[in-house]
């Protein structure tokens, strides 16, 4: 008999286990951030998201994300001022790089895969130019920006899906 009573036990245990209701995320801190444009709210530790997806735009809810460029090269190279700039980041579909410095002459993209292997190489021809990603994989890149056959600046780059 004690036998049947433990399993019952048992089995209520993981009854109330299953169909117990709890929190979903555990967060760290949040708050509210709020500015002339409007206000937002944030979780940070936030683990459960939502993504709401429309023709002009995609909102994810409750999901971090990241944002990070990182300058491979010579931070003190003074030569041509460079940014690169990707929206979102990571990006999906393509990534803007500004060039501004006033001259723009012999400068050309190099996008790499983790591997090192040259994925597209394009001339420079003005202050903005789009990098067209969106049929490449998901993962990390390196684009490098050479003058004659001189590499000036490298970025890293994610590619989301």
């Amino acid at each position: 008999m004690t036998l049947l009573k433990i399993f019952f036990l048992i089995a209520s245990v993981f009854l109330i286990t299953h169909f117990a209701q709890a929190q979903e995320a555990i967060p760290v801190s949040g708050g509210l951030a709020a500015g002339s444009g409007g206000s937002v709210s944030y979780t940070v530790g936030q683990v459960f998201y939502t993504t709401n997806q429309a023709a002009t735009g995609v909102v994810s809810q409750g999901m971090q994300h990241p944002f990070e460029f990182q300058t491979l090269s010579n931070p003190a190279l003074a030569t041509v001022k460079l940014t690169a700039v990707t929206y979102p980041n990571p990006t999906k579909d393509f990534i803007i790089l500004k060039i501004t410095d006033t001259v723009i002459h012999d400068l050309r993209y190099t996008l790499f895969d983790v591997t090192g292997k040259s994925i597209l190489s394009d001339a420079i021809t003005a202050s903005s130019t789009a990098i067209q990603m969106k049929h490449l994989a998901i993962g990390a890149y390196v684009l490098k920006v050479i003058q004659k056959n001189k590499p000036l600046k490298s970025f890293k780059i994610l590619k989301q899906q």
